[in-house]
């Protein structure tokens, strides 16, 4: 990472672990998510909206690399959200706001920039329909909606996936819930019906797993 705190530094800040240490410092090394998430950041300067955070990855390391936009991380783990909150105090970055609440719940400020990574397939299939309809709401007030998802007609890295999945229940490190891909035309047809503009793009790096980049934005929006 070229900023203030190298990856490693950052997993410091998670505590004692040196499991824990080690995944983050790994995900920020080699997850492209982040990165692609700052230029867009940069670009709007506008509140970040990170729902679904889990540790506040995004949050920290957009602190560590100097980008200074209000954030707003939130996440039903209470254990995870902690351990975020400990971070942030770790390098006095006191602007960081994290929160314990269900992604239905999460207000959006109008014009936010809205992250929102690997969350939806968590979601029953109805609470899903109803959080991207909100999305959708956001996205045509002036959001910007930056969305990863893994699509079932993804392949070889869907089934490479929902391995993955199975490894984060049986690990503990999520615990229950649905896991509910979505199929692309489902996902996309939601934000077209409502004339918003959709791009997807691969977002899997060097992993194999099936991540899908998804913008929204309102047509014509600079």
């Amino acid at each position: 990472m070229t900023d203030s705190f190298s990856a490693y530094q950052i997993g410091r800040a998670y505590g004692r672990s040196r499991w824990l240490r080690g995944y983050i410092a790994g995900k920020l090394s080699f997850d492209p998510v982040f990165k692609a998430a700052w230029k867009f950041i940069i670009l709007r300067r506008q509140t970040v909206v990170d729902i679904g955070c889990g540790l506040g990855l995004l949050g920290i390391s957009m602190r560590a690399a100097g980008l200074t936009e209000r954030y707003l991380g939130s996440d039903v783990s209470a254990w995870k959200i902690n351990k975020a909150k400990e971070a942030m105090r770790y390098f006095g970055f006191e602007s960081v706001g994290f929160e314990v609440r269900d992604a239905l719940e999460v207000a959006i400020p109008q014009g936010a920039t809205v992250c929102m990574f690997d969350v939806l397939h968590y979601l029953p299939p109805a609470q899903q329909k109803k959080m991207l309809e909100r999305l959708a709401d956001a996205a045509a007030e002036g959001s910007l909606l930056f969305l990863r998802t893994t699509f079932k007609e993804s392949g070889w890295r869907y089934w490479i996936t929902l391995l993955e999945e199975w490894w984060t229940r049986a690990t503990g490190w999520i615990r229950g819930g649905a896991v509910n891909f979505p199929s692309r035309s489902e996902l996309v047809g939601i934000f077209e019906s409502r004339g918003l503009t959709v791009s997807v793009s691969p977002l899997w790096g060097k992993t194999p797993f099936g991540s899908e980049m998804v913008l929204v934005e309102r047509s014509g929006q600079p």
